[in-house]
């Protein structure tokens, strides 16, 4: 049997068959000397044992897999991030956003909780994440306002990250109640969600949709990316690219460059640049940490 594997917990993987059956069982031992871990998200051979119970006999080769959340198969990404309660880290979000487009994943940008934020703190967010190519949605996961959000979502695998207390599992309530996820509340005195996700799962919207809750992030490292092409993961910058004076300006301190001249004209907000210049300094921090 062909299908999906929607669920592993504990070294076992519920399948959804083709036939639209949910069986669970292990995987053959040539996999485990091999050390190939299956993930969420795999197209899998699924075979019956005589003893009745099944065994992941086959992983179809993979599209992409993805290491933060493990699942593979991915077709979008929805950044998930609260208008307020927590207020936002845009320094975490512009990392969540580089390292999903290093692997080259369409980006869709989610701000929930727009019920109780301030209309300031809304435009505030607009007018920085307005400035990219991204599809933004300022939603009300809590009153089930999705401003057409869910139309996205089908004929496709979808991925939901971003930090704890976003709304995400409410979010998820919200575009299909069946899914019933545990929600938790924001903790007043660290200003973020506790997890109320905590495993990967592949949920079903139809027979071909799927997303991925997955658990809230705290941090984000991208230094082990190249420093030259961080530039190219803000996608507002690359109209700019190549047209600096110098081929190896990194739009820092160096004169005639055109990213600085499009930020002074407006066409790239300051918070997106001046998070662009932390990622590509703790970059560096760690290179010369390397050559000493």
């Amino acid at each position: 049997m062909r299908g999906k594997i929607i669920k592993g917990v504990g070294g076992f993987y519920t399948v959804l068959t083709e036939e639209n059956h949910r069986v669970t069982g292990g995987i053959k031992g040539i996999f485990r000397n091999q050390n190939i871990v299956p993930m969420v998200g795999d197209n899998v051979i699924v075979q019956k044992e005589k003893d009745g119970s099944f065994v992941i006999a086959q992983i179809l080769e993979r599209k992409n897999a993805l290491l933060r959340p493990a699942v593979a198969n991915v077709t979008q990404m929805i950044i998930v991030a609260a208008c307020t309660r927590p207020k936002p880290n845009l320094m975490m979000l512009d990392k969540l956003i580089a390292s999903y487009e290093q692997i080259g994943l369409k980006i869709i940008m989610c701000f929930n909780k727009v019920d109780i934020a301030k209309k300031a703190d809304v435009e505030h967010l607009k007018q920085i994440y307005g400035k990219t190519s991204y599809e933004l949605f300022f939603v009300s996961a809590k009153e089930a306002k999705l401003g057409g959000l869910k139309k996205h979502l089908y004929h496709e695998t979808t991925v939901l990250a971003g930090p704890s207390g976003a709304g995400k599992s409410t979010l998820l309530n919200a575009i299909h109640p069946a899914f019933f996820l545990r929600t938790g509340k924001v903790s007043e005195k660290i200003g973020r969600g506790r997890h109320t996700t905590r495993h990967v799962e592949l949920l079903c919207l139809d027979e071909t949709s799927y997303i991925v809750d997955t658990p809230g992030f705290t941090n984000i490292d991208l230094t082990d990316m190249e420093i030259e092409k961080v530039d190219e993961l803000f996608v507002e910058f690359r109209p700019y690219l190549g047209k600096c004076k110098f081929t190896s300006c990194v739009h820092d301190s160096e004169p005639e460059c055109a990213v600085k001249e499009a930020l002074q004209e407006g066409k790239i907000s300051e918070s997106r640049y001046q998070n662009y210049l932390v990622i590509k300094d703790e970059i560096d921090e760690k290179l010369r940490k390397n050559w000493r």
